[in-house]
């Protein structure tokens, strides 16, 4: 249902329903809507809405998927009824809640929704302001005013009138069952009258040249679809312009024929021209003429079946031949991609071997590097500490070679001493010198005891 027909049925504020099983009962009614949907009562005061009308629901849909589509606000819901307007592969929901505000609440969760996140279909939802029942048409029974059945479910025979968690579904055959109950059955059927839950999917057939989608013929000669004498005689047209007499009408499976005006009973093509031809039931020449046409026919069939089973059967041999082609290349793709795996495989493995020898080979480098650096840093250390040996060893030797120094010159003088004492003794002894003699004497001496000290020196 699109946009323009919501503002219609806004616009008049009433739509017609019917629903049952057309063997059993059917209920025809008319929902009365709220013309402004923004504009429903909810003052203090006023009769405010209970209800909600699912419009335009898709026949694929469920009464099972409606019902976990609603599931998540089931227990402020109190009914669920199924009907069906005029219009093909969808139906309508009434919707009964507890308290306006679960009206309201539900409306403001679910109006223009998806149904599911598969398809581009929305939840369309209106207020209800009452149903008018207008014309129930029931199946013939004895008159029962003084009685009165106990509603209960078909399934549970649990009483539909207590006090229960969860929502009566009535379904398109106006029985009533508890939501969990219909839910657990497999099937899309009554399990009371075998009638269905939800409107089956019709093929979407209308008009050719108009948009009539009732009282449809269609031409048994080049599948030609136009309307009924009811409508504006499409079919009829299509007659008279083509010639084409036979039209069978949708959903049925009488024969029209458009020039004697009535419905045939047997037809036949005609081997002359081709057409098809109508055989009067009681003609023996006409079911002699059919059994021939039917042997021939036969014959005919199995000659167009033998040789389409040797083409299809060239066809077979040709796509297994090609597919054993496809199948011998992909083998030979798939080998050579086997060797070259292998290959790479062994490539692999002489790396990895080549890597493992230049490991071990860095780890000894590494080793004998580290063995290297202490025995550095061990030289290092004992140069080190030669250098802090010999500093000290030079340092004591110039101090022996100063002392020695000293020792040399203490000698020297000492010597110089004795032999200034021994020449003064012999001086002595032989005549007393003069002051001058001394001291001429003593320079003697200086100038002998250097020319020792030379003597030394050179015989060092």
């Amino acid at each position: 249902m699109n946009i323009s027909e919501l503002c219609d049925i806004e616009r008049c504020g009433e739509i017609s329903f019917y629903s049952g099983n057309p063997t059993v009962e059917t209920t025809e009614g008319i929902i009365h809507i709220y013309k402004n949907q923004r504009e429903v009562p909810r003052c203090d005061g006023m009769v405010t809405s209970t209800m909600l009308c699912f419009f335009s629901v898709p026949s694929h849909i469920t009464v099972k998927d409606l019902l976990r589509f609603i599931s998540p606000m089931r227990n402020v819901i109190e009914e669920l009824r199924i009907v069906k307007d005029g219009t093909p592969n969808r139906y309508m929901a009434l919707l009964k809640f507890r308290t306006p505000e679960d009206t309201d609440h539900f409306y403001d969760a679910y109006n223009s929704t998806c149904y599911n996140t598969l398809e581009q279909e929305v939840c369309q939802l209106m207020y209800v302001s009452h149903v008018e029942i207008t014309h129930p048409s029931i199946g013939v029974a004895f008159p029962t005013k003084d009685l009165r059945e106990l509603p209960s479910c078909p399934v549970c025979l649990e009483r539909l009138d207590e006090p229960v968690q969860g929502i009566l579904t009535t379904i398109l055959c106006n029985h009533t069952f508890h939501d969990g109950c219909i839910s657990q059955v497999e099937d899309t059927i009554c399990p009371v009258c075998r009638y269905v839950q939800s409107p089956e999917i019709l093929a979407d057939s209308q008009c050719a040249d108009c948009d009539i989608r009732q009282n449809l013929w269609i031409c048994l000669i080049c599948g030609h679809v136009g309307c009924g004498r009811y409508g504006q005689k499409h079919a009829q047209l299509h007659f008279e312009e083509t010639g084409h007499t036979f039209a069978l009408e949708l959903g049925k499976t009488l024969v029209w024929d458009y020039a004697d005006d009535a419905y045939v009973h047997r037809l036949a093509v005609n081997h002359e021209d081709g057409k098809l031809v109508q055989l009067g039931p009681n003609s023996e020449s006409g079911s002699k003429k059919l059994d021939l046409i039917t042997m021939e026919f036969s014959a005919i069939l199995t000659s167009q079946l033998e040789s389409q089973r040797a083409y299809f059967e060239s066809q077979l041999d040709s796509v297994t031949t090609q597919s054993n082609e496809r199948l011998e290349e992909m083998e030979s793709r798939v080998e050579s991609a086997l060797s070259a795996a292998r290959t790479a495989e062994d490539k692999l493995s002489e790396i990895i071997k080549e890597n493992g020898v230049i490991s071990r080979k860095l780890q000894q480098a590494t080793s004998l590097a580290q063995r290297l650096q202490k025995d550095l840093e061990e030289e290092r250390a004992l140069n080190k500490s030669l250098l802090i040996n010999e500093k000290t060893w030079r340092e004591r030797t110039e101090q022996a070679e100063s002392e020695a120094k000293t020792a040399r010159e203490e000698c020297r003088e000492l010597l110089l001493n004795l032999e200034l004492r021994d020449k003064l003794k012999e001086i002595g002894t032989n005549e007393e010198l003069t002051k001058d003699e001394l001291e001429s004497c003593e320079i003697s001496l200086q100038s002998n005891n250097s020319q020792k000290s030379n003597r030394r020196r050179r015989k060092r």
